[in-house]
């Protein structure tokens, strides 16, 4: 009986452990709102520049690409992250991570994209990783 006690509350502290897992993070209006506004401007800029080199992008590839530069989809794809969210570090470390490398982006050049250089800025390392969690 004991054991069988002790099963069940082990089962429930792990299942509950597990829930409170998936954080679902911090509602914070003004940030959405501006954060939505940040990842529009990024986007049209990734449009603008694909918009550019539409001709070497394979066929194939075209409505993929046109899908995810599509403000609609691109918000909403941002609406699921941890940056809208405000999950994985701290709310005021995310909110500043994203708006630095947000300013950098803007400011290169459709080559420095295309060539990669997004990768050399470490705020938009930063910010890489705590959208994927780490």
């Amino acid at each position: 009986m004991k054991n069988g006690i002790r099963i069940f509350l082990s089962l429930f502290v792990l299942v509950t452990a597990v829930s409170c897992k998936k954080d679902k993070g911090i509602i914070n209006v003004e940030w959405q709102n501006e954060s939505l506004s940040l990842t529009s401007e990024i986007c049209a800029k990734y449009r603008e520049c694909a918009d550019k080199e539409w001709k070497s992008i394979p066929e194939n590839l075209k409505k993929f690409t046109e899908g995810r530069l599509d403000e609609t989809q691109c918000q909403k794809r941002f609406r699921e992250s941890n940056a809208y969210k405000l999950i994985g570090a701290d709310a005021l470390a995310i909110q500043t991570t994203y708006k630095e490398c947000h300013k950098q982006i803007l400011q290169f050049s459709c080559k420095d994209l295309k060539e990669g250089k997004i990768e050399t800025v470490p705020t938009c390392v930063a910010f890489q990783k705590i959208q994927n969690g780490n």
